[in-house]
């Protein structure tokens, strides 16, 4: 296009550059350098054969984009001193709706992303780069109102296919529960035992596994048992209950009620008809796929109850919760000036009021309507996030772990984003081994060996791959090997892992 039509499109092409960046960033956080600045070139009359930028130099591009992406977000495009009037996406922009200035902060809070990841290699550009943010007219995304919110439409539902949910950790359930953290209700799904189930079991005599029997209240009328309530926490809480991370837990006799290989505990009988039961808590895979189907949990030969209706996917890709707690870190490690305990603080109460959000918006089992009279809705309620801020985990003491409670609190708020999730384990060594709140847990009960990958595995290209010199020099470059063997995977880094701590260890700053 001419100068000035083309100027036109100028905020548009930014956030569209800013979007790139988001996911050159995960695609650079697993393989390390990759093709960038000559990619796509060819029908512009570039080359077939791209090079391989090695990690330094995609983040060197990434922020020189964010920089421009920003700055032309915030001041527009100007040609030969004329402001150009610029073209917006309107509704087309499912997610900001064409606001100029929510995709300056998107733009500008991304650079916190490169930053963090930044520390261990070269603190010195972190620094810059955290600055340069904290500081930029943009602003950063701090409030709810910011977050990148994705729909594509209602007929949109994410899910191709459709993967069995894994459940959550025993450990990490149990300390969300005995904190009563919201959260947990928003990533994980309550259990089958309702009061209705419980119920079956004292009909049917059977024994309830003692896990769920010491949270019940019961009364005997007439040499029977009666369903009377809940014990303290109460619905839901009771409800959300994980297993253990060891491998082959499920032949540990100790875990023999939460898998019963037997059927003698997670199975009843009534009245001629038999049904089988889950204690343990799923991931809640509707935060992820519009058009999962749930049944409610009823007794042997009972009701069918489900919730059939398809509902337009929501995500939460980046948030003010994200963003206040790398602020928190950055001002703890004393790169940015500003309070970390507020920073801290802020972010936990913009983590649970958005995941709330997304569940709302999402309609996830338990949101809208219940189905046993004796259970909860999960929604926030008044006062909960004031209640959190008061456990010890969730306030900053001046002591020595408060950086380890900054990262938990990532931990937590990125349980639906495994990728940043990972990352974030992987620079900070958090869980950490001997931690007072949540330890990290090894794989194997022995605490023998079990190797944790550290980056994608590595597969050779074809011989007849035009880029297969190109590829294979990336690889020789980072000191890759090609294969999944595990110890390698966990030895060989990509460059701003370089120095950063064991899987567990803890931070390391």
């Amino acid at each position: 296009m001419p100068e000035e039509e083309a100027a036109k499109y100028a905020q548009i092409h930014a956030m569209m550059r800013a979007l790139v960046v988001y996911m050159g960033i995960q695609d650079s956080d697993f393989y390390g350098s990759a093709p960038y600045s000559e990619a796509y070139r060819a029908r512009y009359g570039g080359t077939l054969t791209p090079k391989y930028d090695t990690q330094k130099e995609l983040f060197t591009q990434f922020y020189n984009e964010l920089k421009e992406a920003t700055d032309v977000l915030v001041n527009g495009k100007s040609v030969n001193g004329t402001a150009i009037q610029q073209t917006s996406l309107g509704n087309q922009d499912f997610v900001y709706k064409g606001d100029a200035s929510k995709w300056a902060k998107f733009a500008n809070s991304l650079k916190l992303k490169l930053a963090v990841r930044l520390l261990h290699v070269d603190r010195t550009w972190a620094t810059q780069i955290a600055q340069d943010a904290a500081s930029h007219a943009a602003g950063l995304m701090t409030d709810r109102a910011d977050n990148f919110i994705y729909n594509q439409g209602s007929e949109w539902y994410y899910g191709k296919e459709d993967p069995a949910p894994g459940y959550g950790n025993i450990n990490l359930l149990q300390f969300l529960v005995d904190n009563k953290d919201p959260r947990v209700r928003f990533f994980f799904q309550k259990n089958d035992f309702n009061s209705e189930v419980v119920q079956a079991y004292f009909d049917a005599g059977q024994e309830l596994p003692s896990y769920v029997a010491d949270k019940v209240d019961y009364q005997e009328v007439g040499g029977k048992k009666v369903f009377n309530g809940w014990k303290a926490p109460g619905e839901p809480w009771v409800r959300y209950i994980g297993l253990p991370v060891q491998i082959n837990a499920s032949a540990d006799s100790q875990w023999e009620q939460y898998y019963d290989l037997e059927q003698k505990w997670l199975k009843v009988t009534l009245n001629g008809t038999s049904k089988s039961y889950t204690a343990a808590s799923y991931l809640n895979m509707e935060m992820y796929e519009g058009n999962r189907d749930y049944t409610y949990p009823t007794k042997p030969g009972g009701t069918v109850v489900q919730d059939k209706e398809d509902k337009p996917f929501y995500g939460l890709y980046m948030s003010a919760g994200e963003i206040n707690l790398y602020l928190a870190e950055l001002c703890q490690l004393g790169i940015l000036s500003g309070s970390a305990s507020n920073y801290f603080t802020a972010g936990i109460r913009a983590s649970v009021e958005e995941w709330n959000e997304i569940a709302t918006l999402n309609q996830i089992p338990y949101t809208i309507e219940k189905y046993d009279a004796n259970e909860a809705l999960i929604g926030l309620q008044e006062g909960e996030v004031d209640a959190l801020l008061q456990q010890p985990a969730y306030q900053l003491t001046g002591g020595a772990d408060d950086l380890e409670k900054i990262y938990l609190q990532m931990h937590f708020a990125f349980i639906l984003d495994p990728w940043e999730m990972y990352v974030t384990m992987r620079r900070s060594g958090v869980p950490m081994k001997g931690s007072a709140y949540l330890p990290y847990e090894d794989f194997r009960a022995d605490g023998g060996l079990f190797p944790i990958p550290r980056r994608a595995t590595m597969t050779e290209p074809a011989k007849s791959d035009q880029m297969y010199d190109n590829i294979m020099a990336a690889y020789k470059e980072q000191g890759f090997s090609i294969g999944n063997e595990a110890s390698k995977l966990e030895s060989e880094r990509v460059w701003y892992d370089q120095g950063a701590p064991a899987w567990g260890a803890g931070p390391n700053y």
